[in-house]
């Protein structure tokens, strides 16, 4: 194998439409399919190009909904189709991983049919080489399949698009599901899932988290986190400004109904048993609530001695409520800095952070509250109020 089969694909002008997951490309009147060897039966000249459905695995969703898409062009007819067959380091892994492929040419696909438990064979015409390709495709029509094209609609995900602003729902209902038996979901997971690269995957988490937001909801993608440290990427912080992520989970549990105080990671006095942690009447039991999930290093002491600092309350709205409240650190002084004293810091509840740090909401030098026009009409209240 002299080159990765993208570049296969690529140098006979039908690039794949996503390197990681796609399984074939088209390009106007040709269609192009990577195939597996040990499914090539050379006694029959067939290969199968849909195995039945219940050997998919769901992480492979993007590529199967392209895969299906492609058929049913062929399917059709009036398409010249052709497969590239590779070979499998492991045929047992998932996703197969390419060992070798023939790169000096591809076979016709002459018609698809299918075999009796669901699967789709390709029956395969001529051995095309590569340079003769494109000539080749100007008479080369694959017949149509016989009867309606057999693949029920149901095996599609709807996950093939390009637009991942399509894909935000979808995401939205798996990641509900995933909160419902309290797991989480590593990058990878997603990515595999819905056929995003890391761009595109930042961008649904963003409009994730501000649907929540606006919703008044847990940020639900604090479900998503890095396989080896099992945490939450730097993003959650520096967008939503949240560094329990360990806590905002706990909170996601909660919204979408499964989780009870039984089944939470907060602290329990021995002495006090879990009544008393689930309405702590001191200061301390609501620090240890507070401080409960782990947090960033730096993070931590600065969280816990600002939450004292202001004897554990919002010091615009007064909540107290531990779950509700951040640590924000004022106007001008930065974490990385090393500006963690509670004297750098106040808190906030979680709207209401969020409102200070886009500047809609202002705290002037004699602790008067100001408040941008466009939220007079949600925090009236709150204007002109004098800060704890």
């Amino acid at each position: 194998m002299a080159k990765p089969i993208s570049k296969f694909f690529e140098g006979l002008e039908l690039p794949l439409k996503n390197i990681r997951w796609s399984w074939g490309a088209h390009g106007g009147s040709a269609l192009l399919l990577r195939t597996w060897a040990d499914e090539y039966s050379s006694k029959n000249k067939t290969v199968t190009v849909l195995r039945e459905p219940s050997r998919y695995q769901q992480s492979e969703s993007y590529g199967l909904d392209e895969r299906i898409v492609h058929l049913k062009a062929l399917w059709q007819g009036d398409l010249a189709g052709y497969t590239v067959i590779a070979n499998v380091k492991d045929p047992d892994a998932h996703p197969r991983e390419i060992k070798d492929y023939r790169d000096d040419a591809v076979f016709s696909i002459k018609k698809l049919t299918t075999r009796d438990d669901g699967a789709i064979l390709a029956v395969l015409g001529d051995l095309v080489p590569v340079a003769a390709l494109r000539e080749h495709s100007l008479t080369h029509r694959t017949e149509a399949g016989d009867g309606p094209y057999p693949v029920d609609e149901a095996m599609r995900s709807g996950l093939s698009t390009d637009t991942y602003q399509q894909k935000v729902p979808a995401i939205r209902t798996w990641l509900i599901e995933v909160c419902r038996a309290q797991g989480t979901v590593t990058y990878s997971d997603v990515m595999n899932r819905f056929g995003l690269s890391f761009y595109p995957l930042r961008n649904v988490m963003s409009r994730l988290g501000h649907d929540c937001r606006n919703a008044g909801e847990p940020i639900i993608t604090a479900l998503i986190v890095d396989k080896e440290t099992g945490r939450c990427s730097q993003g959650l912080f520096d967008e939503f400004h949240i560094d329990d992520d360990g806590l905002e989970r706990q909170r996601c549990y909660a919204r979408w109904g499964v989780a009870n105080r039984e089944s939470t990671d907060l602290p329990v006095s021995a002495d006090t048993g879990r009544e008393a942690a689930a309405q702590p009447n001191s200061l301390d039991e609501r620090v240890a609530r507070f401080a409960a999930v782990e947090v960033r290093t730096e993070q931590r002491a600065f969280r816990e001695a600002v939450f004292r600092a202001c004897g554990g309350r919002c010091v615009v709205s007064g909540c107290d409520v531990p779950e509700a409240l951040e640590a924000a650190h004022l106007i001008g002084r930065d974490w990385r800095q090393g500006q963690n004293a509670a004297t750098d810091g106040m808190l906030l509840r979680r709207d209401l952070h969020t409102l200070y740090d886009r500047g809609l909401l202002r705290i002037t030098e004699s602790g008067q509250v100001e408040l941008d026009s466009s939220l007079l009409s949600y925090y009236a209240e709150l204007q002109g109020k004098q800060t704890a």
